[in-house]
């Protein structure tokens, strides 16, 4: 295979020419250009499979050469990389049909993998096409059969049996073995800046998918990443052949650090234990649920077999059905009283003992956190005061001091609860925060945290009980403030931005004429 690097800058072009082993992975000729131009002149010569090229050039961009190229009718697979994580970038990627987008400085061992990725796609395209005329196209939707395939299955459309999952398979044509044993890795993002509905979602899609792409995904031929959005938010499924543990653990690490990073959301992982194919629908349940109950893990990765601290299969200590359902209904003395004879049983046999009350405390934690999340609010924050702390320490030292802890967590539960239900008196502490705190880097995380609630819940809570957006009320405060202050002529427009939160000083004047229609030194001089 021919492969073509475009980019200006030379640190940059010997980077990626160190980093690969080229004929290892199939490229047999290696081509470098320094401009758009220079590329085109190459690819007029003769024709190239893949291109790595930067978005941003001085005379013209990595997306103007994809654009040229489709023109041409040309199917080369390009690998786009740019210095910032531009959601425009990433629209324009999407409709031209680019095979990977790398955030710079790149890992080298991702571009490797993204590389093998489009070289395996390739020499797919190429196999079908000499097998058949339906191998063309098959080749060119295979990746799209693949991923409704797996949706499929999570959705439960196709049947669970594992011949009716080997026939789907054969009729579809997809390279997915049986046999093989898989991991399934469920992973749901929360804290997005905007409601899932005011999001275009093909460019924040376009980039989580990524994401888990370039370093979850560890064998091509089973690489799938399929989303879904409900009423519980959004989650991805990741599919991939069995692996080591630890090792995809620290693959999901990188995942949540990449979402905090790059798309300024947090990412819960939850990587499954090693199943078949046909294990796969009940193993995304269970760690859908695990997600929802294991509140204490948010934010991070974890495993289906650390969630408890537990093997795959150790027994539970306590029924999580009946305390979310007490906890549902609002029902403390029952919950009380099924606690008090479950430690009074295992008192009576013997089976007390640290490991059992840790295990107690754990199921306790995920069912009282897993209300709360549903709830919207955040249990890590609202329960990480003093007093909770030295009750939660005292808990699994004996029966007594279980029972205190869980009342005092029920206590606290429902009453936070019930303040955020009526939300009045909330939203009122909600705009006074924001009127001490309005010339701080301040933003809608931030405030959450501050009431213990999940930001998208607190965004939700405040449209519907004021009718503006929690941003715009802050933007609109800022703007007041900037008003009062532009009305003294000795202070610096520009130290009004800084005092009022801004430390953009051309995104504070923007913002400012949004609002009020002229510009900050116009609003001065009275314009």
């Amino acid at each position: 295979m021919r492969l073509l690097i475009v980019d200006d800058d030379v640190p940059t072009v010997e980077t990626v020419w160190d980093s690969i082993a080229w004929r290892d992975i199939g490229i047999a000729e290696v081509e470098i250009a320094h401009s758009v131009s220079q590329a085109k002149a190459v690819i007029e010569r003769a024709s190239v499979d893949i291109i790595i090229s930067d978005i941003e050039m001085p005379q013209g961009s990595g997306l103007d050469l994809l654009a040229w190229i489709r023109q041409r009718g040309e199917e080369t697979e390009f690998i786009l990389l740019t210095c910032h994580e531009r959601f425009d970038y990433a629209a324009h990627a999407i409709k031209l049909d680019a095979a990977e987008y790398l955030v710079k400085p790149f890992d080298a061992e991702i571009m490797q993998l993204s590389l093998k990725r489009v070289i395996a796609k390739i020499s797919e395209v190429q196999r079908m096409r000499e097998k058949s005329e339906y191998g063309e196209w098959h080749s060119k939707n295979l990746r799209q059969e693949q991923l409704y395939f797996w949706l499929s299955l999570y959705s439960g459309v196709v049947s669970s049996g594992h011949e009716s999952i080997k026939n789907e398979i054969a009729a579809r044509k997809l390279p997915i073995d049986t046999k093989q044993k898989f991991r399934l890795i469920v992973t749901k993002i929360t804290d997005y800046e905007r409601p899932l509905e005011d999001i275009g979602n093909d460019l924040f899609f376009f980039l989580l998918e990524n994401i888990h792409s370039n370093l979850i995904c560890l064998a091509e031929e089973n690489e799938s990443v399929v989303r879904r959005v409900g009423d519980t938010g959004l989650w991805f499924m990741t599919t991939v052949l069995d692996a080591p543990e630890e090792e995809l653990i620290a693959r999901c690490e990188q995942v949540t650090a990449a979402c905090a990073e790059r798309a300024r959301v947090k990412a819960t992982c939850c990587v499954g234990c090693a199943c078949a194919i046909e294990e796969l629908p009940e193993k995304h349940h269970q760690l859908h649920r695990m997600i929802q109950r294991s509140a204490a893990f948010y934010g991070q990765a974890f495993s289906e077999s650390g969630g408890l601290g537990a093997s795959c299969g150790e027994p539970v200590i306590l029924d999580l059905d009946r305390l979310e359902k007490w906890l549902a209904e609002r029902d403390k003395m029952s919950l009380l009283t099924y606690i008090k004879d479950v430690l009074k049983i295992r008192t009576d046999n013997r089976t007390l003992n640290e490991r059992s009350m840790f295990l107690m405390k754990q199921e306790i934690l995920q069912a009282v956190y897993g209300y709360l999340s549903e709830c919207g609010i955040q249990a890590t924050l609202l329960f990480h005061d003093e007093n909770s702390m030295r009750l939660s320490d005292l808990a699994t030292q004996s029966a007594v001091d279980m029972i205190r802890w869980v009342n005092y967590l029920l206590e606290r539960a429902y009453d936070y609860e019930e303040e955020v239900r009526k939300a009045s008196g909330l939203i009122e502490r909600i705009n006074a925060y924001v009127h001490e705190h309005f010339s701080e880097q301040l933003d809608r995380n931030e405030i959450a945290g501050a009431f213990h609630l999940a930001p998208e819940y607190l965004a939700k809570l405040y449209k519907k009980k004021t009718g503006v957006y929690l941003k715009d009320y802050i933007r609109e405060y800022r703007v007041e403030q900037a008003k009062r202050l532009l009305r003294d002529k000795n202070v610096l427009i520009s130290d009004v931005a800084g005092a009022v939160g801004f430390d953009n000083f051309s995104y504070f004047s923007t913002i400012f004429r949004k609002y009020v229609g002229v510009t900050p030194n116009e609003y001065r001089r009275g314009e």
